[in-house]
C-alpha cells in the first residue's frame, strides 16, 4: 500500500467497504463500457434531476416529478421534442397521444433497433391511470437511452426506482458504451473477459480518505472536481491503496481509475 492511514480507519474503510458497490468499465475489440456509480438521487414533486451519461458536466436527460406529484417524466434537457436521433432519447413506445419508456429487464438489447423517442416519456402518470405506464409496481427498472454528441450515438441505460403513488423517483446507476453506434445490454457494466476480475472492484471513502481495494493490475487513478478540474493523481502498484484528500475542500468529486494493462475505465462521484 503506498498511501497509510491509521489503523482505526483502515479498519473502517474495509468495514464500509463491503456495502459500496463496485464501479465499472472494461475495454476489448468490440468497444467499453463506461459504469457510473452514485449515491442514490431521490427525485421529489416539484424538482429535477439531470443524468449526465458521459460524465461530461453536461445535463442529457431530466427526470421530473411535478408538483402536484400525478406523474413522473423524463425529457431531453431541452425539452423540446426532436427527429429520432436528432437529440438524446429513450427506448419506449406511444400508446395514444403520449411517449412511454419501456421498463427493461436486466439483459435486454439497447440498440438502433429499439423504438427511440426524444419526447417527453411519461413513467407513471396518474398513479398508473394510463394503461401505457410500466413504472408502476415500485420497484427497481432498466431505461434504455441514447445520448448523441456531434454525430455520434451512444447507447446507455439507467436504472431508477418510480413510487406506486408518483410521490418519489430514485436515480440508481447508469452506464454507456463508449464507442458509438455499439449496441449495450440493460444493466451491463462491463465488457470482455476481465468481467469476473473487475466485479470485485470497490472503493469507499470515509473522513476525506478514499480506499480502493481488490485491484488486478496497475492502475492510474485522477480525482477530479465536479468543476472537471484534476485535484489529485497518481499510480498504483497494489491491491489496496488509500488515496487521502485531507487538503481538499468538502464536496462532491469523480474519482476516476485507469487499469494500465486492459485500458479499463472505472468512475465513480465520491463525497468527501
Amino acid at each position: 500500500m503506498k498511501k497509510t492511514t491509521s489503523k482505526k480507519l483502515s479498519n473502517r474503510l474495509l468495514k464500509y467497504s463491503a456495502f459500496s458497490a463496485a464501479i465499472l468499465g472494461a475495454a476489448n475489440a468490440s468497444g467499453q463500457i463506461v459504469y457510473t456509480d452514485i449515491p442514490d438521487e431521490t427525485v421529489l414533486p416539484g424538482s429535477t434531476y439531470a443524468l449526465d451519461l458521459n460524465n461530461d458536466l453536461t445535463g442529457d436527460l431530466a427526470f421530473t416529478i411535478n408538483t402536484a406529484a400525478n406523474f413522473a417524466f423524463m425529457q431531453t434537457i431541452s425539452g423540446t421534442a426532436a427527429t429520432v436521433y436528432n437529440s438524446n432519447g429513450f427506448v419506449g413506445f406511444s400508446a395514444g397521444p403520449y411517449n412511454y419508456p419501456s421498463n427493461l429487464a436486466a439483459g435486454d438489447l439497447i440498440n438502433g433497433t429499439n423504438g427511440i423517442f426524444s419526447a417527453r416519456g411519461d413513467f407513471n402518470y396518474s398513479s398508473c391511470g394510463y394503461s401505457g405506464s410500466q413504472f408502476c409496481d415500485g420497484l427497481d427498472g432498466y431505461v434504455g437511452l441514447t445520448l448523441v454528441v456531434g454525430a455520434n450515438t451512444y447507447y446507455g441505460w439507467v436504472r431508477i426506482q418510480v413510487a406506486s403513488d408518483t410521490s418519489n423517483m430514485i436515480i440508481k446507476d447508469y452506464a454507456y458504451n463508449s464507442t458509438p453506434g455499439e449496441a449495450i445490454n440493460a444493466g451491463q457494466t462491463t465488457l470482455g473477459v476481465d468481467d469476473f476480475l473487475l466485479n470485485n472492484t470497490k472503493i469507499v471513502a470515509l473522513n476525506k480518505s478514499i480506499a480502493i481495494s481488490n485491484l488486478i493490475n496497475s492502475t492510474d487513478y485522477n480525482l477530479y472536481s465536479i468543476t472537471g478540474k484534476s485535484v489529485l493523481n497518481g499510480s498504483i502498484n497494489d491491491h489496496t491503496y488509500v488515496i487521502e484528500a485531507n487538503s481538499l475542500a468538502n464536496g462532491v468529486y469523480i474519482l476516476e481509475l485507469n487499469d494500465t494493462e486492459t485500458n479499463a475505465v472505472i468512475r465513480k462521484k465520491v463525497i468527501l
